[in-house]
């Protein structure tokens, strides 16, 4: 999984560790020195990425040797992220759904049959179907068309009081 990762000393960057029978691939990225103190010791700062396979004497040959393995972790990385992401997404629906359900919208049919005796109740019915809790809704089902998803989601405010 991606993270920003702090290290005392400059990292590789792919550093294969094994686990038993698998190894844990590390890509870092993006590896950049953290301004310091005069004496204070440098300290690094990279995007790591995490990739879990079976081992194999010449693991570390073929990881060095070809970009797909990186572009494997980045995937996989974004997969988890966008799933967790959506997660909370459909929790904050789920929450909001009771706002949209009509006997929860306090609106009163009219006992009427003509066109102007239903009126008021489509404006209302209107009113509440483009209101806050709808835009806040659509704004939550948005969330992965938005520039930074998964990783930097600009998440939507709860209209106050449910309008």
């Amino acid at each position: 999984m991606r993270a920003k990762t702090y290290y005392s000393e400059r990292p590789d960057e792919i550093q294969v560790v094994r686990a038993g029978d698998n190894a844990v691939i590390f890509f870092r990225q993006n590896i950049a020195e953290i301004p310091q103190p005069e004496e204070s010791a440098p300290q690094f700062m990279a995007d790591e990425y995490t990739l879990t396979v079976p081992f194999t004497d010449d693991l570390y040959e073929r990881v060095t040797n070809s970009a797909a393995w990186l572009q494997k972790a980045m995937q996989e990385d974004y997969e988890k992220a966008a799933a967790a992401a959506r997660l909370v997404r459909d929790d904050l629906l789920a929450a909001s759904d009771c706002e949209m359900a009509l006997d929860r919208l306090g609106l009163s049919v009219p006992s009427g049959t003509t066109f102007t005796a239903w009126l008021s109740f489509f404006k209302k019915l209107g009113e509440v179907l483009l209101g806050g809790v709808a835009a806040y809704r659509q704004a939550l089902r948005d969330l992965p068309q938005q520039e930074g998803f998964p990783y930097d989601i600009d998440w939507p405010d709860h209209p106050a009081g449910g309008e």
